[in-house]
């Protein structure tokens, strides 16, 4: 089981992640179901199409399984914001081990599999807040990336390997619900700055920037709207540039060596975001309300030169291989929790 929410205010990065780890663990013979606060599937199309399971979970200890699973699932893999420590514990109940996924700094956890994916971070930072005999991932080699991203790789890598002109396409991506309509505000100042770029830009259905980039669209052409798009490695790949939120989709533009602009939507995303700038692997706007005062000369930064060092810092960060490490440590896990165990495991 999945244990992942949706909201407004929230976005659907958390279930976008958990939907790669799903789709791997599927292919390893799984059988998986997400339990979600009612109305995360709307919010998030993919996780609606996905065709695994979708249960209304009502609280953070609610865990409704499937009809026709038995009483107990082997795991639940929990992500969620507001849950503790107290609420892994009690979802004992209902599964015979429980993994849990942190972004957040000083939350203690009763876990037997923690992944932190954050720049920066470490296993050392968890001792005292997990139990002694948790197994804790971290850093961004275990970023939940989907396999579409490290399939990309060598190429996207091969195309920016000696950038000799200034960008050209600009890629804008703040995630799904397009937190208080950010992705207006962006593109409306990338169209000013750079007066000769195509720029793409990257929308959820119900983005409140949507009806306006239509209509701006309708009479620029270089501007185009991807909705609810399922590629992303692929335009990212064709991108020079890009614009996006911190948190996991920097580390998917890392990955692919994507010269970027970081934008700080939430507290939760600042530590691993400016960690992200400090080591030159992106440039940064440390809040929502400086983007129309810090973009312009950022994007004035973004020279061929400053590009290729972007790329080539990003690229060492993480190499796209995370869900992997992730699902085979679950599974490691759960087989460990059975009586017999299988070798090849």
């Amino acid at each position: 089981m999945i244990r992942a929410d949706a909201f407004a205010d929230l976005g659907g990065g958390h279930i976008m992640r958990c939907l790669s780890l799903a789709r791997w663990l599927a292919t390893h013979d799984c059988h998986v179901a997400f339990a979600c606060a009612p109305g995360s599937a709307d919010l998030v199309p993919a996780l609606a199409r996905s065709g695994f399971p979708v249960l209304d979970a009502h609280g953070n200890r609610d865990l409704p399984l499937p009809e026709g699973w038995p009483a107990r699932a082997d795991a639940v893999f929990v992500d969620l914001y507001s849950s503790n420590a107290s609420d892994e514990a009690a979802l004992r109940d209902k599964a015979g081990a429980v993994a849990a996924i942190e972004d957040l700094d000083g939350r203690h956890h009763d876990c037997d599999l923690l992944v932190d994916p954050g720049a920066g971070r470490s296993e050392n930072l968890y001792r005292g807040r997990v139990p002694a005999d948790c197994r804790v991932l971290a850093g961004p080699g275990f970023a939940l990336l989907r396999d579409e991203f490290a399939a990309a790789r060598v190429d996207s890598l091969a195309h920016r390997a000696k950038p000799t002109a200034p960008p050209r396409r600009v890629l804008i991506s703040m995630g799904l619900t397009d937190l208080g309509g950010i992705s207006e505000h962006i593109v409306r100042a990338v169209i000013k700055a750079l007066p000769d770029v195509a720029v793409e830009v990257i929308l959820g259905p119900r983005a409140p920037s949507l009806p306006a980039l239509r209509t701006l669209a309708a009479y620029l052409p270089r501007l185009e709207l991807g909705i609810d798009v399922d590629d992303m490695a692929r335009r990212m790949s064709h991108a020079d540039i890009a614009i996006g939120a911190g948190g996991g989709t920097a580390l998917e533009r890392c990955a692919l060596g994507l010269p970027s602009i970081a934008i700080i939507l939430a507290a939760n995303q600042r530590s691993a975001t400016l960690f992200l700038a400090r080591t030159g692997a992106l440039l940064a706007v440390d809040t929502n309300e400086n983007v129309e005062n810090m973009l312009p000369g950022l994007l004035a930064r973004m020279t061929p030169e400053l590009c290729s060092t972007l790329s080539m810092n990003a690229a060492l960060v993480c190499d796209g291989q995370g869900t992997e490490r992730v699902g085979r440590a679950l599974l490691k896990l759960v087989n460990g929790n059975r009586p017999e165990v299988r070798n090849d495991d």
